[in-house]
């Protein structure tokens, strides 16, 4: 899309594009998935999403589930906040349930692994307070299971790469959901403390 039409676009309300959308516009289309959003997406990919190979799949992905019967969705919009703040609401909700029903609800630790995270738990920095046994439940308690896995993982002596490897997604990925299980494992923590 060149810069005058995105221009264009940019200068019309919030009202105007969720009008050109309903109406199946394809630039009005193409400017908010591709230009409009593109932070969001990229933010997504890199923060939210682990199993789609590129930005291009998550639009792709977004837009089928925005445009499904007939805009379903996107009729449900209200005006009550920008356009902008809607649709990354939306996506990113819609991302995080699609990852969260392709996990599996549970980790099979063998023996081994199971020997390494005893080894290991002394060593984590926020959990060297835990007893194994009090570890353990607090793990179980994670509601993400992406941040489960990558964090019991690690703590079985599994590489970054290799966690990513088997979760399939990026080392990047791996290291942002063992700081959010960590920061999560605190708060079950602390609550358990008071």
């Amino acid at each position: 899309m060149n810069e005058k039409r995105i221009t264009y676009y940019s200068h019309l309300s919030d009202k105007d594009i969720v009008k050109l959308l309903l109406a199946n516009d394809a630039e009005a289309i193409e400017y908010v998935f591709f230009c409009r959003c593109e932070n969001l997406f990229s933010h997504i990919s890199n923060t939210v999403v682990c199993t789609l190979n590129s930005k291009d799949e998550l639009v792709n992905e977004f837009f089928l589930y925005l445009s499904s019967d007939d805009w379903r969705r996107l009729r449900q919009f209200q005006f009550k906040s920008s356009i902008d703040t809607w649709l990354t609401i939306v996506a990113i909700r819609f991302f995080k349930s699609k990852e969260e029903a392709e996990l599996p609800k549970t980790v099979e630790l063998n023996e081994q692994d199971l020997c390494a995270v005893k080894k290991k738990a002394d060593d984590f920095d926020i959990i060297y307070e835990l007893s194994r046994v009090e570890l353990y439940e607090a793990i179980e308690k994670l509601k993400n299971s992406r941040e489960r896995c990558a964090l019991l993982g690690v703590l079985a002596g599994k590489s970054a790469d290799k966690v990513a490897g088997e979760m399939g997604c990026s080392v990047m990925a791996v290291y942002n959901l063992i700081k959010k299980a960590k920061k999560a494992l605190k708060k079950i923590m602390k609550g358990k403390w008071e």
